[in-house]
């Protein structure tokens, strides 16, 4: 792989130790991809964030790289925190798990990372224009950034990712070159009517399925599309399969039609997506269909203002059921936004937790004893029996909210 006269000398340590081991590091999975150089990246999102999944040799490496000298040159955001950032104690995670979290925060803090602790910092805390190169490591924004931004990442991985940051580089493969993000299979949708919520989700989770890494060019959406929906939908899909990149034909900025989302490839491969199919795939996210729920769960990726807001009205006024726990995961600036507006209070009254800057997937909840988790994501209904070792119901966030007031879900 070529090196620049700057990268040799990084490469030589001329730039100090941590630059040094970045370089080292991008360089083997540069020359292991066949990239032909490293190119600038306009910002970082980092995955090594939550001691549940880094682990105690997570936490020494990120500690090992700040003491190194490793410092971040380009913006670098981070995933959600692995336990409640307000109170954790309260959310009953172990003292002996909460050192270890604060031992891997006080590192990439070190670092310079900027605190959003969030999967979803394409609003408005990171977030790329068309074409911007960056080095994202969270599957869910990495599926967003290239399916709706139009900007250019791979799918990172934790250490390589702390690498980007330090150096402002990554290697020029995958999907920074125009000529990997064509179409490989079309989805005709067949579905003539705007989509409910939940089936944002159901799509999202049926394609990452049917996928995996392929690049799926989904035309036939119709309606009002919000972000929240492509937020879930972009989430459902990089957990069930490993898909970065999704062309939604007049959505994609690469797809304003069939033909520029394929550019020069053949159009080898065809699904047909009915309503049927989203239904029988609600059934298959689901673990269990019905029964006594004890815990509500959303907010994976986590809420926006707008879907907390929802919630409230759905509620209208009742209160959660007294066994039932009904917890809602979002960033510091939704819970801001809602405690501004009233909102927050209103919630908690009723027996809403709002829980700041982690997710159930990468937080510890085993300490609560839950049997069945309900929940309108797509991620967290893959994850979730092995991650929160609970039972799985997927429905819709209306369906979540009957489900939390009578403490029973009946389909």
């Amino acid at each position: 792989m070529y090196l620049t006269d700057e990268e040799k000398q990084i490469l030589d340590g001329q730039k100090g130790e941590a630059p040094q081991l970045a370089m080292e590091i991008l360089k083997k999975i540069g020359e292991i991809n066949g990239a032909k150089r490293l190119i600038p990246i306009k910002s970082v999102h980092l995955v090594l964030h939550a001691y549940k999944s880094a682990f105690d040799a997570g936490v020494d490496a990120a500690e090992k790289i700040a003491e190194m000298g490793g410092r971040f040159t380009v913006p670098t955001t981070i995933d959600p925190y692995g336990m409640d950032a307000e109170n954790w104690r309260a959310a009953r995670t172990p003292e002996s798990y909460a050192v270890q979290q604060i031992r891997l925060a006080n590192a990439v803090m070190k670092m310079g990372v900027i605190p959003v602790w969030t999967c979803t910092p394409y609003y408005g805390f990171n977030l790329p224009k068309f074409g911007d190169h960056i080095a994202w490591s969270e599957s869910s924004a990495v599926a967003y950034a290239n399916t709706v931004l139009g900007a250019r990442t791979n799918r990172q991985t934790a250490i390589v990712d702390i690498c980007c940051g330090i150096l402002g580089k990554t290697p020029e493969t995958g999907m920074h070159l125009k000529e990997n993000r064509y179409g490989e299979v079309l989805i005709q949708l067949k579905i003539d009517r705007e989509f409910k919520s939940w089936e944002y989700s159901a799509l999202g989770y049926l394609l990452g399925k049917k996928l995996g890494s392929k690049i799926g060019v989904v035309n036939g959406m119709k309606g009002n599309v919000k972000n929240e929906n492509l937020k879930s939908l972009c989430a459902a899909a990089a957990a069930s399969g490993s898909v970065t990149l999704l062309h939604i034909v007049g959505i994609t900025p690469e797809a304003r039609s069939i033909e520029e989302a394929f550019g020069n490839n053949e159009i080898k491969e065809e699904l047909i997506i009915t309503e049927e199919d989203l239904l029988n795939t609600r059934d298959d996210m689901c673990t269990v269909k019905e029964g006594k729920v004890d815990f509500v769960a959303l907010g994976c990726p986590q809420y926006t203002i707008n879907e907390i807001v929802r919630v409230y009205e759905l509620l209208n006024g009742r209160k959660v059921h007294p066994e039932t726990a009904f917890w809602i995961y979002a960033n510091s600036y939704a819970i801001d936004l809602a405690e501004k507006m009233g909102i927050r209070k209103k919630l908690e009254d009723a027996g809403v937790v709002i829980r700041a800057e982690t997710c159930m997937i990468i937080s510890p909840i085993s300490e609560w004893g839950f049997k069945t988790l309900m929940t309108d994501s797509g991620k967290c209904s893959y994850y979730g029996p092995a991650e929160c070792g609970t039972e799985i119901i997927f429905a819709s966030v209306e369906e979540c909210v009957e489900a939390a007031v009578s403490g029973r879900y009946v389909r």
